[in-house]
C-alpha cells in the first residue's frame, strides 16, 4: 500500500510539473542555463536559435569586451545539448568564436547552415561550424555595396533567393532581389543580370522571401505612406523562378494592401499555407491572408483580423498548421498564444487560447524562442556587468507548452506539383523522388517514365479510367501519396 501511495504521488507530481506554462526543471542547471565568457569578462547576446534533428540546438549572436581599452565585438556560434548544457565537443569547448556577428541563421537542405553576418555577407557552414569554401567565394556570398541582406530562402533546387535594401544619397530606402545558383554563384538569367531592383519605388522595403507551393517567389514587406508617423502599407510581390513578375497578381506582380495601416519598422512573419495563400503577421498581432490570385481571403474575416491584442511580437512558430505566437504581454510577463490556420484563437488551448510565462527580473535585451517537441526554450539577453550596458549574459529556460508533436517546424512548403489532374495520357510530377504509381487497392503499377526539365513524366495512356495514387518522397524526406484521376 505504501509503494502504491508513493507511485501515485509520483504520477501526480509528474503531471503537475508538465502543466502548461510551468518551467521544466530538468533543463540546464536546476531549470536554466546561464551563458557568459570568463575570464576575462566577456558578454554574450543571442540573436537566433536553430533546432538540430536530434533536438540539440545552436545559438548564434555576438560577444563583446566592454570593460577594457581593447573592447571589441566578435560573432559567436554555440552548441547546446537538448537538455540545455553546453556541448563541449563542438568546435572549441562548445563555441565557434569567429570575426562576424551571427545576425541570422537558417538550415540548408543539404544538412548545412547559412549564416548572415553584420557585413551583409551570407556564409555557409557545416554542422560543426566549418566554412564550406566550395560554396560562393571561399564560402561567402557578398552583395554589392551598399546593399544589406534582409532575408533569404533556399529553393527546392538549392538555389538562393535574397532580398536586400540600401539607403541612397537621397536618404531613401530602396529594395532589390538577387538570385544565386546552388554553388553560390550569381544566376545572371534571373531578372536583369541576376537581380531585380526597385529603383523607381523609394521606401518600398522587402522584408521576407518565401516560395509558394508552385515554386513561385513571394516577397513581402511594407511601403511607407508617412515617414513622419512611421505609417506603411503591406505589400506582396510575386515572380516566377526566372524573376518575371506574375502579371495577373496585383499590378504587374505587386499587391499593395491598403485596408489597414501598419508600422514601417515593425517586423513581419510570413507563412505559405496549404491552399497556396500567404499569411502575414505583423504589429499587434494583425494577420492578413492573401490568396494566390492576389485577393484577401473573404473567409479570413475579409482577409485580416486581430486574434489577440498583444504588443511586442518576438517570434511566431508554424507547427502542424497552427501558429504559436510569442509576445511581450507587459513588463513582467510573456504570452504564448495558439491560433489556427484560419486565424482563430484555439480556446481549447489552456482554456483561453494562451499561456503566460513570467519574465526574469532585470533589464532585458532581445528575446528569442525555440520549440522543442512539446516544450518552448526561451532565451533572454540580460544586462550583466556594471561597466557597460552592451555586456549581456544569455539565460535560457524551458517551459511545457502542451501538444506540439513536431520537433522541426514547417520551414519549407510542399513543393509537390502534379498536373494535369484529371489526365488522359501523361502526368507531370515535380518535387518527388522514388515515385510509384498505385492502384486504388494499393497495388504497384509498372508504367513508362521519363525525365525532362526537372520533371518526371508518367505515361498513363494505357491505364483504365479511374482513380490512382502517386507515391513518392518529398524534399524533406516525408513520404506522401497524391490522388490522380485517369480520364
Amino acid at each position: 500500500m505504501k509503494k502504491l501511495f508513493i507511485l501515485s504521488l509520483f504520477i501526480i507530481t509528474s503531471i503537475k510539473s508538465q502543466t502548461l506554462g510551468t518551467q521544466d526543471m530538468t533543463f540546464g542547471n536546476s531549470g536554466s542555463t546561464e551563458f557568459t565568457f570568463s575570464p576575462p569578462v566577456k558578454g554574450f547576446q543571442a540573436y537566433n536559435m536553430n533546432l538540430l534533428p536530434n533536438n540539440d540546438f545552436l545559438v548564434g549572436g555576438v560577444s563583446n569586451w566592454g570593460c577594457s581599452s581593447t573592447s571589441n565585438y566578435t560573432g559567436i556560434l554555440s552548441k547546446f545539448n537538448q537538455e540545455g548544457t553546453l556541448d563541449t565537443s563542438y568546435n572549441q569547448n562548445g563555441v565557434l568564436d569567429n570575426s562576424a556577428i551571427v545576425n541570422r541563421m537558417k538550415p540548408s537542405r543539404d544538412g548545412n547552415y547559412f549564416i548572415l553576418n553584420q557585413y551583409s555577407t551570407l556564409s555557409k557552414v557545416d554542422v560543426n561550424g566549418n566554412l564550406i569554401t566550395s560554396w560562393g567565394v571561399n564560402g561567402y556570398i557578398t552583395l554589392p555595396y551598399p546593399y544589406n541582406i534582409r532575408d533569404w530562402k533556399e529553393s527546392l533546387n538549392n538555389e538562393i533567393i535574397i532580398n536586400a535594401v540600401k539607403v541612397n544619397f537621397d536618404n531613401k530606402v530602396y529594395s532589390a532581389i538577387f538570385k544565386y545558383h546552388q554553388n553560390g554563384t550569381s544566376d545572371v538569367s534571373f531578372g536583369t543580370s541576376g537581380k531585380i531592383e526597385f529603383a523607381n519605388q523609394p521606401n518600398l522595403i522587402i522584408a521576407k522571401t518565401d516560395i509558394d507551393n508552385e515554386g513561385n517567389y513571394m516577397f513581402t514587406g511594407k511601403i511607407s505612406t508617412s515617414l513622419v508617423y512611421n505609417d506603411a502599407n503591406i505589400i506582396v510581390f510575386k515572380t516566377n523562378p526566372n524573376g518575371n513578375p506574375i502579371s495577373n497578381f496585383g499590378t504587374n506582380g505587386l499587391l499593395t494592401i491598403t485596408n489597414y495601416v501598419s508600422n514601417t519598422t515593425n517586423d513581419t512573419f510570413t507563412f505559405i499555407t496549404p491552399d497556396n495563400g500567404i499569411i502575414i503577421i505583423t504589429d499587434r498581432l494583425l494577420m492578413f491572408k492573401v490568396l494566390s490570385n492576389a485577393t484577401l481571403d473573404p473567409s479570413f474575416s475579409n482577409g485580416y483580423k486581430f486574434p489577440q491584442n498583444v504588443a511586442g511580437i518576438t517570434d511566431v512558430h508554424f507547427v502542424n498548421n497552427n501558429f504559436y505566437v510569442f509576445a511581450d504581454r507587459n513588463a513582467t510577463t510573456f504570452l504564448l498564444g495558439k491560433i489556427n490556420i484560419n486565424g482563430n484563437i484555439d480556446t481549447t488551448y489552456n482554456g483561453n487560447g494562451y499561456i503566460l510565462i513570467n519574465k526574469l527580473a532585470g533589464p532585458h535585451g532581445s528575446t528569442k524562442t525555440l520549440i522543442q517537441g512539446n516544450r518552448l526554450i526561451i532565451a533572454e539577453n540580460m544586462e550583466n556587468y556594471y561597466c557597460s550596458q552592451l555586456n549581456w549574459k544569455l539565460i535560457m529556460r524551458r517551459f511545457y507548452i502542451g501538444e506540439v508533436l513536431s520537433t522541426i517546424e514547417n520551414k519549407y512548403p510542399d513543393y509537390t506539383i502534379i498536373y494535369p489532374n484529371p489526365a488522359e495520357d501523361k502526368v507531370f510530377v515535380k518535387g518527388l523522388t522514388n515515385i510509384e504509381l498505385l492502384s486504388i487497392d494499393g497495388r504497384k503499377i509498372e508504367i513508362k517514365t521519363q525525365f525532362k526539365d526537372k520533371e518526371q513524366i508518367l505515361d498513363i495512356s494505357q491505364l483504365n479510367k479511374g482513380i490512382y495514387f502517386i507515391k513518392g518522397k518529398r524534399h524533406d524526406d516525408k513520404v506522401v501519396s497524391k490522388k490522380i484521376i485517369k480520364k
